[in-house]
This record gives structure tokens, C-alpha cells and sequence, in this order.
């Protein structure tokens, strides 16, 4: 298992935070370097930035197929559900990383310091500084990435289930500009709408994006970005014990299933209205509940399936 917290090292550090970021994330408390992707199998670094809860040191939870070993290769990126269990978010996607050639990282936004302000809602209200929502943050590991020389390429899949599936839709909408090439957002509790407050049942954020910096440019920009809203047909337990129960949750349908279908719907009417094409896309995946192994499996294979 690796685990290296290069912050221990004086000079090392002082580089880093004199040095600033060449991206448009870039914060004046820079995250520091690291090492990730270093030996195979599963390990974890400790990596340290800054987000919303402020100078953190965040665990991921990491995986190097034998593929890997003396190559650079893609990236996925794997965000927890409500359980914040990123090992287990590592591990779903280990099969498909040995098929594909494919390295994972999974950040755990534990609990304490990573409410559900700050997590699933990526920490936007209240911060205009967009260096500091927790979505910045997975770009910052992706250069992270990149300077390691274990990662190929100049973009990233992002995949998240439930809970984690609120924060990867919501990042492609508030940043498109984010180096993703394609984000899996799989059976999400509820969405925030692409519309304001009136087209929404009167429900501001995190039900609409009322309340957030979003324009129509800026969502120009995210129907051009491609998604895939994954929708388990069996996830349609109204009372599962971790679906949001609240007004503006219930307001978008009974279950997680119908909640998918109606965003894809408001989603389909908002491009047609601003006049450009979406790159959205639903794929329906038979016979899975809430089971983010099954979903992670599904989204592989619509990825990387013919390959």
C-alpha cells in the first residue's frame, strides 16, 4: 500500500505553495505535490488541498492494474455514495481496470468535515470562489495525476452512484469547463434541475440551480459536456432508507428511477430552449436496484465494452 504525504517535507513543501497551479483552479492555497499511481495493486494516498471545509488532507483510495506498471493509462474517477465507503467505490471498479487497462482513484469526503453541504452540493452556496468548491478539487488531484506521468491522456472519466451521483451531475452543470471527458451520474436520490426556481415548483438549490452562479452559457457548456444519466429499473423502493424525502426530492417523482427520467426530460426541454444539442443521455440498466457494483459494471461496459 502506498501512502505518501510529501507536506512532512520542508522544502518540498515550500515549492509547492510558491509555485501556482497551471489551471483555471488554481487557489492561492495550491494542493500539494504528490505521487499517486506508483506501484500495482490497491493502495491509498494522502493528499492534501484545499476545500470547502478548508487545508484538508483527503484519503484516496487507489488502484494500478498490471497493464499499468510501465505505462501510462486512462483514468476513472470514483465518487462514493451517502455509505462514504471509497475502498468498496475503488474496488467496483477493479475488474473493469484489469479488462481495460484503466487506473482508479476514489476521494473519500468522509462524513465529519464533508457534510452534505459540502458534499454532494460541491460547497457552492455561499462561495464565490470557485477555487474552492470540492469539485475543484478533483481537478486539482487530476493534475496531480498528470504530473506523475501515470496518467495518459488530458481528461478523466468521473463516475458517482446515489450520493455521489448528486455531485457528479451537479459539477457537470456548475463546471463544464472541468477536463472530464465523459461523467457518469448513476441513480441519483434526486437531481438538481437545469432550470431556475419558477420552472422548478418554486424549489431554489439544490432542487433547481437557483442560487448558484449558473448561466445559460454556463449550461450551454454542460449540454455540450457527455453524460450519462444511469437508471437502475428495479431502484424504484419509495421508502429505501437512504432516499431524500424532502419536498422538493418527492416533487421530482417517488423513487430514484422516475426522479432520472423527469431530469433527462427537463434536461431534453432546456437544451431545446437555449437552441443547442445535448450530449445527455440515459441508459437504462435492467434488473438493478441501489447496487452500485451493478451500476459501476453497467457503466464500464457502456464505456469501454467494444474495446
Amino acid at each position: 500500500m502506498t501512502m505518501i504525504k510529501l507536506s512532512t517535507m520542508a522544502a518540498m513543501l515550500a515549492a509547492c505553495l510558491s509555485a501556482p497551479l497551471a489551471t483555471p483552479f488554481a487557489t492561492p492555497l495550491a494542493a500539494h505535490d504528490l505521487t499517486p499511481f506508483q506501484e500495482v495493486g490497491s493502495g491509498h494516498v494522502l493528499y492534501e488541498d484545499v476545500s470547502p471545509a478548508g487545508a484538508e488532507t483527503i484519503n484516496i483510495e487507489t488502484y494500478v492494474p498490471q497493464a499499468c506498471a510501465n505505462k501510462p493509462c486512462p483514468l476513472v474517477i470514483a465518487v462514493h455514495g451517502l455509505g462514504r465507503n471509497a475502498a468498496n467505490t475503488r474496488d467496483y471498479w477493479i475488474e473493469a481496470a484489469d479488462r481495460h487497462g484503466l487506473l482508479i482513484a476514489a476521494p473519500h469526503f468522509d462524513k465529519e468535515r464533508f457534510p452534505t453541504r459540502l458534499f454532494q452540493q460541491g460547497g457552492v452556496q455561499g462561495e464565490p470562489d470557485r477555487a474552492k468548491w470540492l469539485y475543484a478539487v478533483i481537478e486539482r488531484f487530476f493534475d496531480a495525476g498528470l504530473k506523475s506521468g501515470r496518467v495518459s491522456g488530458s481528461t478523466y472519466v468521473l463516475f458517482g452512484h446515489s450520493a455521489g451521483a448528486q455531485f457528479v451531475h451537479r459539477m457537470v452543470m456548475l463546471m463544464p469547463q472541468a477536463r472530464f471527458s465523459t461523467a457518469i451520474s448513476a441513480n441519483a436520490g434526486y437531481y438538481t434541475l437545469p432550470v431556475g426556481k419558477g420552472a422548478a415548483g418554486g424549489f431554489s438549490f439544490p432542487y433547481s440551480l437557483d442560487g448558484t452562479p449558473a448561466t445559460d452559457a454556463n449550461l450551454k457548456a454542460a449540454f455540450a459536456k457527455p453524460l450519462l444519466i444511469m437508471l437502475g429499473d428495479q431502484d424504484i423502493d419509495p421508502n429505501h432508507p437512504q432516499l431524500n424525502s424532502s419536498k422538493g426530492a418527492e416533487a421530482q417523482g417517488p423513487n430514484r428511477f422516475t426522479r432520472g427520467q423527469n431530469f433527462v426530460a427537463v434536461a431534453a426541454a432546456e437544451a431545446k430552449r437555449l437552441g443547442v444539442e445535448s450530449r445527455w443521455r440515459e441508459i437504462t440498466v435492467p434488473g438493478v436496484a441501489h447496487e452500485q457494483r451493478k451500476m459501476a459494471s453497467a457503466a464500464a461496459q457502456a464505456l469501454f465494452g467494444g474495446k
